[in-house]
Protein backbone atom coordinates (compact mmCIF):
# COMPACT_ATOMS: atom_id res chain seq x y z
CA UNK A 1 0.00 0.00 0.00
CA UNK A 2 1.20 3.40 -1.02
CA UNK A 3 1.84 6.09 1.69
CA UNK A 4 0.39 9.46 0.74
CA UNK A 5 3.03 12.47 0.50
CA UNK A 6 2.60 14.55 3.78
CA UNK A 7 1.45 17.48 1.50
CA UNK A 8 -1.11 15.44 -1.02
CA UNK A 9 -4.85 16.72 0.38
CA UNK A 10 -7.43 13.64 0.11
CA UNK A 11 -10.46 14.51 -1.57
CA UNK A 12 -13.48 13.12 0.63
CA UNK A 13 -15.56 12.56 -2.79
CA UNK A 14 -13.32 10.30 -3.85
CA UNK A 15 -11.78 8.76 -0.68
CA UNK A 16 -13.72 6.38 1.28
CA UNK A 17 -11.26 7.13 4.60
CA UNK A 18 -11.13 11.01 3.90
CA UNK A 19 -15.20 10.85 3.24
CA UNK A 20 -15.19 8.88 6.97
CA UNK A 21 -12.92 11.87 8.66
CA UNK A 22 -14.69 14.28 7.39
CA UNK A 23 -18.19 13.11 8.78
CA UNK A 24 -16.54 12.63 12.07
CA UNK A 25 -15.45 16.09 12.51
CA UNK A 26 -19.08 17.31 11.16
CA UNK A 27 -20.53 14.73 13.55
CA UNK A 28 -22.66 13.21 10.53
CA UNK A 29 -23.96 9.70 10.98
CA UNK A 30 -22.15 6.73 8.53
CA UNK A 31 -20.36 3.55 8.30
CA UNK A 32 -16.75 2.90 7.77
CA UNK A 33 -16.47 -0.98 6.21
CA UNK A 34 -13.04 -2.33 5.96
CA UNK A 35 -12.21 -5.49 4.51
CA UNK A 36 -10.29 -7.85 7.34
CA UNK A 37 -10.24 -10.87 5.63
CA UNK A 38 -11.66 -13.19 2.25
CA UNK A 39 -11.54 -16.50 2.19
CA UNK A 40 -10.59 -19.35 0.22
CA UNK A 41 -8.79 -16.38 -1.65
CA UNK A 42 -6.06 -15.11 1.01
CA UNK A 43 -3.88 -13.15 -1.63
CA UNK A 44 -6.72 -10.62 -1.90
CA UNK A 45 -5.35 -7.25 -0.50
CA UNK A 46 -7.31 -6.04 2.72
CA UNK A 47 -7.66 -3.28 4.11
CA UNK A 48 -9.94 -2.21 1.43
CA UNK A 49 -12.55 0.42 2.71
CA UNK A 50 -16.22 1.05 1.47
CA UNK A 51 -18.14 4.39 3.00
CA UNK A 52 -21.64 4.59 3.58
CA UNK A 53 -23.19 8.19 4.61
CA UNK A 54 -26.54 8.08 5.78
CA UNK A 55 -27.54 10.63 3.56
CA UNK A 56 -25.65 9.68 -0.08
CA UNK A 57 -24.23 7.20 -1.94
CA UNK A 58 -21.87 4.55 -0.97
CA UNK A 59 -18.03 5.21 -1.58
CA UNK A 60 -15.26 2.62 -2.25
CA UNK A 61 -15.26 -0.80 -3.05
CA UNK A 62 -14.67 -3.92 -1.22
CA UNK A 63 -13.15 -6.00 -4.26
CA UNK A 64 -16.57 -8.34 -5.04
CA UNK A 65 -19.87 -7.13 -5.81
CA UNK A 66 -21.87 -9.31 -3.92
CA UNK A 67 -19.82 -7.99 -0.97
CA UNK A 68 -20.17 -4.49 -1.39
CA UNK A 69 -24.34 -5.09 -1.84
CA UNK A 70 -24.46 -7.04 1.55
CA UNK A 71 -22.26 -4.52 3.50
CA UNK A 72 -24.49 -1.55 1.99
CA UNK A 73 -27.10 -3.65 3.25
CA UNK A 74 -26.07 -4.27 6.50
CA UNK A 75 -24.96 -0.43 7.14
CA UNK A 76 -28.17 1.12 6.14
CA UNK A 77 -29.60 -1.54 9.26
CA UNK A 78 -27.27 0.09 11.68
CA UNK A 79 -27.48 3.50 10.49
CA UNK A 80 -31.48 3.07 11.06
CA UNK A 81 -31.01 1.39 14.54
CA UNK A 82 -31.54 3.63 17.49
CA UNK A 83 -28.31 2.78 19.34
CA UNK A 84 -25.61 0.59 16.59
CA UNK A 85 -22.45 -0.57 17.85
CA UNK A 86 -19.17 -0.99 15.53
CA UNK A 87 -18.21 -4.42 15.02
CA UNK A 88 -16.29 -6.92 12.96
CA UNK A 89 -19.32 -8.81 10.67
CA UNK A 90 -18.69 -12.16 8.77
CA UNK A 91 -20.78 -12.21 5.39
CA UNK A 92 -21.25 -15.36 3.56
CA UNK A 93 -20.77 -15.38 -0.24
CA UNK A 94 -22.26 -17.05 -3.69
CA UNK A 95 -19.28 -20.17 -4.13
CA UNK A 96 -18.45 -20.78 -0.42
CA UNK A 97 -16.89 -17.24 0.17
CA UNK A 98 -16.48 -16.06 3.57
CA UNK A 99 -15.32 -12.26 4.03
CA UNK A 100 -15.04 -10.69 7.46
CA UNK A 101 -15.62 -6.94 7.45
CA UNK A 102 -14.97 -4.24 10.27
CA UNK A 103 -18.27 -2.04 10.60
CA UNK A 104 -17.48 1.10 11.75
CA UNK A 105 -20.27 3.75 13.11
CA UNK A 106 -20.50 7.07 13.67
CA UNK A 107 -23.13 8.90 15.01
CA UNK A 108 -23.92 12.43 15.97
CA UNK A 109 -25.03 13.02 19.51
CA UNK A 110 -28.06 12.22 20.60
CA UNK A 111 -30.36 15.24 21.15
CA UNK A 112 -32.89 15.78 24.03
CA UNK A 113 -35.28 18.42 23.02
CA UNK A 114 -37.51 20.20 26.39
CA UNK A 115 -40.34 22.34 25.75
CA UNK A 116 -40.59 24.45 28.91
CA UNK A 117 -38.38 26.25 30.61
CA UNK A 118 -39.61 26.15 33.64
CA UNK A 119 -37.52 25.61 37.05
CA UNK A 120 -37.94 22.01 36.56
CA UNK A 121 -36.38 21.79 33.39
CA UNK A 122 -33.29 23.46 34.69
CA UNK A 123 -31.43 20.03 36.77
CA UNK A 124 -32.76 18.35 33.67
CA UNK A 125 -30.94 20.35 31.22
CA UNK A 126 -27.93 20.21 33.27
CA UNK A 127 -28.10 16.36 33.60
CA UNK A 128 -28.20 15.93 29.55
CA UNK A 129 -25.74 18.76 29.07
CA UNK A 130 -23.55 16.41 31.06
CA UNK A 131 -24.32 13.20 30.04
CA UNK A 132 -23.52 14.43 26.53
CA UNK A 133 -26.26 15.04 24.58
CA UNK A 134 -26.99 18.20 22.07
CA UNK A 135 -29.44 19.56 24.40
CA UNK A 136 -32.20 22.43 23.35
CA UNK A 137 -34.67 24.60 25.28
CA UNK A 138 -38.12 25.66 23.65
CA UNK A 139 -40.08 28.53 25.38
CA UNK A 140 -42.09 31.62 24.32
CA UNK A 141 -40.97 32.90 27.44
CA UNK A 142 -37.38 35.43 27.59
CA UNK A 143 -37.18 35.56 31.31
CA UNK A 144 -37.14 31.92 31.77
CA UNK A 145 -35.63 30.66 28.33
CA UNK A 146 -31.80 31.88 29.06
CA UNK A 147 -28.62 31.06 28.72
CA UNK A 148 -27.61 31.81 32.05
CA UNK A 149 -30.52 29.52 33.84
CA UNK A 150 -29.27 26.74 30.90
CA UNK A 151 -26.04 27.10 30.76
CA UNK A 152 -24.77 24.91 27.38
CA UNK A 153 -28.35 24.08 25.93
CA UNK A 154 -29.19 25.60 22.64
CA UNK A 155 -32.40 27.61 22.96
CA UNK A 156 -35.32 28.43 20.92
CA UNK A 157 -37.16 31.37 22.01
CA UNK A 158 -40.17 31.20 20.40
CA UNK A 159 -43.94 31.55 20.41
CA UNK A 160 -45.91 28.20 20.30
CA UNK A 161 -47.55 29.43 17.00
CA UNK A 162 -43.94 28.72 15.48
CA UNK A 163 -42.96 26.09 16.76
CA UNK A 164 -43.55 24.35 13.82
CA UNK A 165 -41.34 26.77 11.51
CA UNK A 166 -38.32 27.26 13.90
CA UNK A 167 -38.08 23.84 15.76
CA UNK A 168 -36.70 20.81 13.90
CA UNK A 169 -37.23 17.63 15.39
CA UNK A 170 -35.19 14.26 14.02
CA UNK A 171 -35.21 10.42 14.54
CA UNK A 172 -32.35 10.40 16.81
CA UNK A 173 -34.24 13.87 19.08
CA UNK A 174 -35.57 12.47 22.35
CA UNK A 175 -38.59 14.82 23.31
CA UNK A 176 -39.46 15.74 27.05
CA UNK A 177 -42.85 18.01 27.46
CA UNK A 178 -42.83 19.82 30.68
CA UNK A 179 -44.85 23.53 29.78
CA UNK A 180 -46.78 23.44 32.46
CA UNK A 181 -49.28 25.00 30.12
CA UNK A 182 -52.06 23.16 28.66
CA UNK A 183 -52.49 24.84 24.89
CA UNK A 184 -48.40 24.53 24.75
CA UNK A 185 -47.92 21.40 25.83
CA UNK A 186 -51.01 20.29 23.31
CA UNK A 187 -48.47 21.97 20.45
CA UNK A 188 -45.55 20.55 22.20
CA UNK A 189 -47.06 16.95 21.49
CA UNK A 190 -49.02 17.51 17.98
CA UNK A 191 -45.26 18.20 16.94
CA UNK A 192 -43.17 15.92 18.37
CA UNK A 193 -46.20 13.10 17.58
CA UNK A 194 -45.85 13.61 14.15
CA UNK A 195 -41.90 13.87 14.08
CA UNK A 196 -39.79 10.98 13.45
CA UNK A 197 -38.80 11.75 17.43
CA UNK A 198 -38.55 7.74 19.03
CA UNK A 199 -39.50 9.39 22.44
CA UNK A 200 -41.43 11.71 23.51
CA UNK A 201 -42.05 12.16 27.20
CA UNK A 202 -44.80 14.02 29.09
CA UNK A 203 -44.36 15.34 32.14
CA UNK A 204 -47.73 15.07 34.19
CA UNK A 205 -50.12 12.05 35.38
CA UNK A 206 -52.22 10.45 32.79
CA UNK A 207 -55.26 11.70 33.31
CA UNK A 208 -53.80 15.08 32.21
CA UNK A 209 -51.97 14.09 29.19
CA UNK A 210 -55.56 11.77 27.90
CA UNK A 211 -57.48 15.35 28.21
CA UNK A 212 -55.13 17.15 25.73
CA UNK A 213 -55.24 13.81 23.03
CA UNK A 214 -58.97 14.56 23.41
CA UNK A 215 -58.65 18.34 22.68
CA UNK A 216 -56.39 17.59 19.85
CA UNK A 217 -58.73 15.37 18.58
CA UNK A 218 -61.48 17.80 18.88
CA UNK A 219 -59.15 19.90 16.43
CA UNK A 220 -59.11 17.16 13.95
CA UNK A 221 -55.49 15.93 14.99
CA UNK A 222 -55.36 12.32 15.68
CA UNK A 223 -52.69 9.86 15.91
CA UNK A 224 -52.29 6.40 15.06
CA UNK A 225 -51.20 3.10 17.55
CA UNK A 226 -47.79 3.75 15.76
CA UNK A 227 -47.21 7.40 17.44
CA UNK A 228 -48.61 6.75 20.66
CA UNK A 229 -46.35 3.85 21.41
CA UNK A 230 -43.54 6.13 21.23
CA UNK A 231 -45.26 8.89 24.10
CA UNK A 232 -43.85 7.50 27.65
CA UNK A 233 -46.42 9.62 30.19
CA UNK A 234 -46.05 9.66 33.26
CA UNK A 235 -42.42 10.61 32.08
CA UNK A 236 -39.56 9.06 33.69
CA UNK A 237 -38.91 5.74 35.52
CA UNK A 238 -40.48 4.53 39.16
CA UNK A 239 -37.88 5.69 41.65
CA UNK A 240 -39.92 7.76 44.05
CA UNK A 241 -38.92 10.72 42.64
CA UNK A 242 -40.54 14.34 44.15
CA UNK A 243 -37.72 16.94 44.26
CA UNK A 244 -36.79 18.79 40.15
CA UNK A 245 -33.36 17.40 40.65
CA UNK A 246 -35.07 13.69 41.53
CA UNK A 247 -37.12 14.06 38.82
CA UNK A 248 -34.85 15.07 36.71
CA UNK A 249 -32.97 11.64 37.16
CA UNK A 250 -36.18 9.88 36.62
CA UNK A 251 -36.66 11.53 33.00
CA UNK A 252 -33.00 10.97 32.30
CA UNK A 253 -32.57 7.34 33.13
CA UNK A 254 -36.20 6.75 31.22
CA UNK A 255 -34.16 7.84 28.49
CA UNK A 256 -30.99 6.54 28.60
CA UNK A 257 -32.82 2.76 29.07
CA UNK A 258 -35.10 3.52 26.40
CA UNK A 259 -32.09 4.81 24.18
CA UNK A 260 -30.02 1.90 24.82
CA UNK A 261 -32.96 -1.16 25.11
CA UNK A 262 -33.12 -1.94 29.33
CA UNK A 263 -36.07 -1.90 30.47
CA UNK A 264 -34.81 0.18 33.36
CA UNK A 265 -35.03 -1.89 36.73
CA UNK A 266 -32.46 -3.74 39.49
CA UNK A 267 -29.55 -5.21 38.75
CA UNK A 268 -29.54 -6.93 41.86
CA UNK A 269 -29.49 -10.58 40.92
CA UNK A 270 -28.57 -10.52 36.86
CA UNK A 271 -25.90 -12.51 36.07
CA UNK A 272 -24.99 -9.69 33.40
CA UNK A 273 -25.00 -5.87 33.33
CA UNK A 274 -25.45 -5.50 29.67
CA UNK A 275 -28.30 -6.87 27.11
CA UNK A 276 -27.42 -7.88 24.04
CA UNK A 277 -27.00 -4.68 21.58
CA UNK A 278 -29.91 -3.90 18.94
CA UNK A 279 -28.26 -3.62 15.79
Amino acid sequence: MSVRKENERQDPDRDPFAAWTECLKKERAAVLNTLLAFSPFPGLPTGMRLFVPENGEPLGDLGDEDLNRLVVERAREKLEALYPKSETCRFSLPGGREAEVFVDVNLPPSELMIFGAGHDAIPLVKLAVQAGFKTTVVDPRPAYATEDRFPGARIILADSGLWEERVIIGRRTYVVVMNHHLERDRVAIRLALNSPAPYVGVLGPRSRCQRMLEALEKEGVTFGEEKLTRMYNPVGLDIGAETPEEVAISILSEILAFRKGHAGGFLRGRDSIHQPVRK
